[in-house]
């Protein structure tokens, strides 16, 4: 839900982004983008505002919005010809646990969640530890390579860190600050210190940075954030400035970002200082400009190693910690009324089962706090998708060693997410597998799946007489060899491309399975495959990772969404959690 119309580079932007942006001039739609926030406590002094406040929809407001959103909000405005409000409160690549509030661990009995937050084992830590530095190890390796990319430059740049050193022909930025591919950039700004504050201690609290950062006051290093630090990429900067440093007048804060992996940067809207013995912040006013000091080469070094949260997702200053993004970004919202809520997330909880009941205690919890037991719920399923390395691609026929008989990871994730709306009353979902990219976890049409939001939306919350829902598998009955497939929703049963249904498998024995070829008859599908040649025990359709073809839809346009015969009745199940 993070991923923003554009927020600069190749892969941290919308399909046709460029057109979109230019005809972004909606007076009656209104965004609000919350500023990154975690805590631990939700009863913590709020400002009246959680962010930059309320922005008229513009070309320039709508480029960092969430893109996903902001085409969920225009058909809205379109098809029922209302102004519209959206509110994003978006962390990208975090937990569910983080999202729920202390209160519903407690009336859930959570005990791993609410253990685990009131008093981790010396064990545990002990295991975060040695975790940690086997990551790190790697990592360290990896740096080497990645800081040669810039080999060239490293003298030259030492130079922009310094107050004295000319910017004026620098790129002016804002806050945040996005770096959209891997690389290292600094940003710096110089501002105004009241005499009143010369020569006293300061703290500058600098919000968190992906990934690594060196920060320099007054041409000094004050505070550095490396890999190292468990969670660096989501670790809160606070580095103390000494008062020798501290000028009345102009001051130059620089700061050197390292973003080693996908997109990064300066994560905050607003920096601030703090004096000493005093608990009022400051706001540090600037012009912020930045300059790229190198881009890695990916055509000389590998990606990043992969760095795992889940041993650390325990730690209080992870943004993963359960409770903390509940409290920071959605409790100064629940003053205000809502028509209904749209959530994108997923990833992070990636082939967990607890992912059942949690995001069912998430959805009442939710509705709960905002007083409205049937408040509407709209989720996107996960896209198709294999391993992000989006800017160094992997084989694209990869996706064809699957194990068809396997449960993938991100097909349980998309089973559960499908559970939702069949469990939970006023919950819709949006399909999104035909939009994925087998190498790239954050896949560019999202025109596609806001419309497909606001057809549910438009069902669910609006009461029009619209088909939101594509078709959803019901059963299967053996024809011989053959398995003949019943959906819901499967009025004028189609495929997106003409050709014949792809991306279906079939099991004779309910173990193995194998590509399935299948015709449409009707609103029914059949099945058969060569390697099956008695009555068949299980079919399957996308019940994978990837697959660039799952191609079946209603007359609506809607795809099918990914399923498997056979499926465990999820309220049954006795998930621990």
């Amino acid at each position: 839900m993070e991923m923003p119309v554009y927020g600069g580079g190749e892969f941290w932007c919308t399909a046709n982004y460029k057109e979109e942006i230019a005809n972004a001039d909606h007076p009656r739609i209104r965004l609000y983008n919350s500023i990154l926030m975690r805590r631990m406590s939700p009863d913590f002094p709020l400002p009246e505002e959680n962010g930059p406040g309320w922005q008229v929809c513009t070309p320039k407001t709508v480029e960092l919005f969430s893109a996903c959103g902001y085409f969920f909000g225009r058909k809205l405005m379109q098809d029922l010809d209302v102004p519209v409000g959206l509110v994003t409160t978006a962390w990208g690549g975090t937990d569910i646990k983080a999202w729920i509030s202390k209160e519903a661990f407690e009336k859930n009995n959570a005990k791993l969640a609410l253990g685990s937050m009131k008093d981790p084992s010396p064990e545990f830590y002990a295991e975060l530890k040695k975790n940690w530095a086997e990551q790190v190890a790697g990592v360290a390796a990896w740096l080497k390579d990645f800081y040669s990319c810039g080999s060239d430059i490293a003298e030259e740049a030492k130079k922009w860190l310094t107050p004295e050193y000319d910017d004026s022909a620098w790129e002016k930025t804002e806050l945040p600050f996005i770096i959209p591919q891997p690389a290292v950039a600094v940003v710096r700004g110089t501002f105004e210190i009241p005499a009143e504050f010369a020569g006293k201690d300061i703290t500058l609290d600098l919000g968190s940075m992906s990934d690594c950062d060196e920060t320099w006051f007054n041409g000094e290093k004050i505070g550095e954030t490396t890999t190292e630090q468990p969670n660096y990429w989501s670790y809160p900067r606070n580095y103390k400035v000494p008062g020798r440093l501290v000028k009345a007048g102009r001051n130059t804060l620089a700061i050197r970002i390292s973003n080693h992996y996908s997109t990064g940067g300066l994560n905050t809207a607003e920096i601030f200082f703090t004096v000493a013995d005093s608990k009022v912040p400051h706001t540090i006013h600037a012009d912020w400009k930045q300059k790229t000091e190198f881009t890695a080469d990916f055509s000389k070094i590998k990606t990043r190693p992969e760095i795992s949260g889940a041993v650390a997702v325990q730690d209080r200053t992870s943004c993963n910690y359960p409770t903390t993004l509940f409290n920071g970004m959605l409790y100064p919202w629940f003053r205000y009324q809502v028509r209904g809520v749209i959530w994108y997330q997923g990833c992070n909880n990636n082939g967990q089962t607890a992912y059942y009941p949690y995001h069912k205690i998430l959805i009442q919890d939710w509705r709960n706090h905002w007083k409205n037991p049937e408040m509407p719920f709209l989720l996107v399923q996960l896209s198709a998708f294999a391993s992000h390395c989006p800017d160094n691609r992997g084989d694209e026929n990869a996706w064809k060693s699957a194990d068809l008989g396997a449960t993938a990871p991100y097909a349980l994730t998309r089973e559960i997410q499908a559970e939702m709306p069949h469990v939970m009353k006023n919950t819709g979902m949006a399909v999104s597998f035909d939009a994925g990219d087998q190498y790239d976890i954050h896949p560019r049409n999202k025109q596609i799946l806001g419309y497909r939001l606001a057809l549910e939306a438009e069902r669910i919350v609006y009461g029009k007489d619209v088909v939101s829902q594509g078709p959803r598998f019901r059963e299967f009955r053996a024809e011989g060899a053959k398995a003949r497939l019943f959906f819901d929703h499967a009025e004028g049963l189609k495929t997106s491309d003409g050709t014949a249904p792809d991306a279906f498998a079939i099991s004779g024995d309910g173990t193995r399975y194998f590509p399935a070829t299948a015709v449409i008859d009707g609103d029914t599908v059949v099945l058969s495959a060569p390697e099956v040649t008695t009555a068949p025990k299980g079919v399957r359709y996308a019940f994978v990772g990837y697959h660039p073809h799952a191609n079946l839809q209603n007359g609506a346009g809607l795809p099918a969404e990914p399923f498997r015969s056979g499926k465990p009745d999820w309220e049954k199940m006795d998930i621990p959690f």
